[in-house]
This record gives C-alpha cells, structure tokens and sequence, in this order.
C-alpha cells in the first residue's frame, strides 16, 4: 500500500470515528477503551515473557477499560469540563493546573484501585484478596501514575478538544494499561527497584519479621 492510499485510509477511519463519537458518544468511548486496554494487556504479556497467552486476563483487562474506563471517563472529563470552565478561562494555566489536579486527584485512584479490584475478583479472588492486593500495591503504583500523567493530561487539556480528550487518555492508556497488567502479575513490583520507603509495596513479610507464639512457632500472618 502506498503512502497517499494509507493516508486516505486513515482519514476514512477518522472520518468515521468521528461520525461514531456525535452520533453514539458513550458506545463509542466505551469500544475504544476495550480495545486499547485489551492491547496493554497484550503488550504487557508479551514483556513478561509469556509463552502462552492467557486469554481470560486479556479479556478481563479489556472489559475493565470497555465497561469501567469508558463510561467513567467519558462522563468525568465532560463534567469537569462544564465546571472548570464555568469558574476558569479556557487554555489559562489555572484552567489546565485545575483539570490536571482534578483528574489525578479524582479520577486516578478511582482508576488505580478499581482495576486492582476488578482483576483480582476476575481472576477468582476474594474481597480479602482485593483488600490485600491493594494494601500492597495502591500506593506504589498511584505515586507511579503521578509521575506519568501530569504532563500528558497538561498538554490534552490545553490543546484538545473536550470529546476527543478520552481518546488522548485511552491512547497513552496503551502504556498505562501495560504497566498496570505488569504490576498486578507480579508478587510485588516494587521490591527490586530502587524506590524511597513509602512507594515500597506492602507484600508478604519474610519468616524473620513474622510473629512467633510462645511455644516458637510462627504464628500465621
């Protein structure tokens, strides 16, 4: 395929998404998400090294961004739309500094502990599961998503266009969601990396730190 005829056709893909995104905006965001999240979740299998696709952990991660992601950050980012722009001018720095606090402050634990949750009751765990995984990795993982966004989402808010912003986030999602599907296989991501204490996750304790009962046994943690 030559270049003219790959442009032509991506400008019909574009075309047609935004025909898609007047005309069923909500389905839309809801399909695009699916489809990127369950791409991070491919990418993210593929740094694991994994020989053999788990399917159901794609599909799950897909369904998170489809059923989750889509609905949710379509209404939040219209409605933060309406209200900053009712009390700040659009494109000042005050108005792209309240969005971005919004979103990470709002949105992003919101976004970080509902997917621990949803793919650990998907892959059959508990509430005492969840609880766990999230006492474990929230922190971690939400300081890490702090450094990522911020800038991404300054320069969305500031130059595009309110409907095409969850396209912005799904796109840089593909990372997102790489990282996320990565972080959640592991035991414990952050306990080989150089980080301070406080983004260290809370895993496990080693035999030398859990409590022994008085006849010498180690007590269940």
């Amino acid at each position: 395929m030559s270049t003219a005829a790959l442009g032509r056709s991506l400008v019909k893909v574009w075309r047609g998404y935004e025909h898609s995104l007047r005309t069923r905006p909500l389905q839309t965001q809801m399909v695009t998400s699916t489809i990127l999240w369950g791409l991070g979740d491919l990418f993210a299998q593929r740094i694991d090294g994994k020989h053999n696709h788990d399917k159901l952990r794609t599909l799950s991660t897909a369904a998170y961004g489809g059923t989750v992601i889509g609905p949710i950050g379509h209404y939040f980012y219209m409605g933060m739309d309406k209200v900053v722009t009712r009390y700040l001018k659009i494109g000042t720095v005050g108005f792209v500094l309240a969005k971005v606090l919004g979103d990470e402050l709002l949105f992003g634990p919101v976004h970080v502990g509902g997917y621990f949750a949803w793919m650990t009751l998907a892959e059959g765990g508990s509430l005492q599961d969840v609880k766990h995984r999230i006492q474990q990795d929230f922190i971690p993982t939400f300081m890490a998503e702090c450094l990522y966004w911020p800038f991404i989402q300054g320069v969305n808010f500031w130059k595009v266009p309110v409907k095409h912003q969850l396209l912005v986030v799904n796109t840089a999602c593909l990372a997102d969601s790489t990282f996320l599907s990565w972080a959640k296989a592991q035991d414990d991501w952050t306990k080989d990396l150089p980080l301070p204490s406080f983004m260290k996750g809370h895993g496990k304790r080693s035999i030398d730190q859990t409590a022994v009962d008085d006849t010498g046994s180690i007590a269940p943690s």
